[in-house]
């Protein structure tokens, strides 16, 4: 009896957790419907717009979960196991995708460097192929009790632990990428003496960084750290059950990166682009040095490129 209830607790917290997770998603998209008509559509096809397009909808994909874990049957358990496979690769896609936007936008801020574009696709290459195995040994070991004589939703029985492997990687990737960022402000920081000026207004450049979305960064990074603890802390059956939320919760602060940084690059197009002479010399006037002053402009002139064409 005490097994069954088990079953049953971990039965409703998988569904309330879909369930939440799909209102949540669907809540970001029509609140956010108007930057996206704005930053998206009706723009050229480029990279970051794809990226942008990915981060809106693939959350999307979330829907297929209450399928899986309300509409059907326990009964069918080939089907239970193969729609656990679809909504798994589906999560597994929405993490390669929010670390593939994060590393893009550190590319972006390092100014498209051959070095930093080689170590980000060694990474990104070594990571994806770890996460895949991970999750195949993951969903390898897994089964349906078909033995539960009531009529429920699918109940997935997990034989194993090793998907923290693909939490791991995930979880270095988003180090890194936010480690590449933060390297790249304190350089600034240190070469402008924390000084840059924008037309008429004194920014310290730090907070030019800060633009860039550190904070989205940190956010990515935090929360696959809590569900790195949580996959530690809960029974077994519960080691996977955050996923779902975290996978919509990455890609919808993705997509919120990439408002943001067109949101900036707009705001700032007169001061960057309209006078970029103007810039030049006022970043000469702060950073006391003319070439390493281009170097400054030129590379932010590419990262607003790379990611907001």
């Amino acid at each position: 009896m005490e097994v069954l209830d088990d079953i049953l607790r971990t039965y409703q917290i998988f569904q309330y957790t879909t369930v939440a997770t799909v209102s949540l998603v669907a809540y970001e998209y029509l609140i956010n419907l108007d930057a996206e008509i704005r930053y998206l559509w009706g723009r050229r096809v480029s990279f970051g717009g794809m990226l942008m397009a990915l981060c809106r909808y693939l959350p999307l994909v979330n829907i297929s979960q209450i399928v899986v874990y309300v509409v059907m049957r326990n009964s069918d358990s080939a089907g239970c196991l193969k729609g656990n496979k679809i909504v798994s690769s589906f999560v597994l896609a929405e993490f390669i995708l929010a670390v593939l936007v994060l590393f893009t936008r550190a590319y972006a801020v390092w100014g498209g460097g051959r070095i930093i574009l080689c170590l980000i696709a060694f990474v990104l290459s070594g990571s994806v192929a770890g996460s895949g195995y991970a999750l195949f040994l993951f969903l390898s070991d897994t089964e349906v009790p078909v033995h539960i004589s009531m009529s429920t939703s699918c109940l997935i029985v997990l034989g194993n632990d090793d998907v923290w492997i693909g939490l791991a990687f995930l979880l270095f990737c988003e180090a890194l990428a936010l480690g590449l960022l933060l390297i790249k402000s304190i350089q600034h920081a240190r070469e402008t003496k924390d000084l840059v000026i924008f037309g008429t207004h004194k920014q310290s450049i730090l907070a030019v960084m800060a633009q860039d979305g550190i904070g989205y960064f940190a956010c990515t990074l935090a929360i696959t750290s809590a569900n790195l603890i949580v996959l530690g802390s809960v029974t077994p059956d519960l080691r996977d059950f955050l996923f779902i939320t975290q996978g919509a919760l990455q890609n919808i602060l993705c997509g919120r990166l990439l408002f943001h940084v067109r949101a900036v690059n707009e705001c700032s197009e007169e001061t960057l682009g309209a006078d970029i002479s103007t810039m030049r010399f006022e970043t000469f006037l702060a950073a006391g040095t003319g070439d390493y002053a281009y170097t400054v402009v030129s590379e932010r002139e590419t990262a607003r490129n790379i990611i907001s064409c």
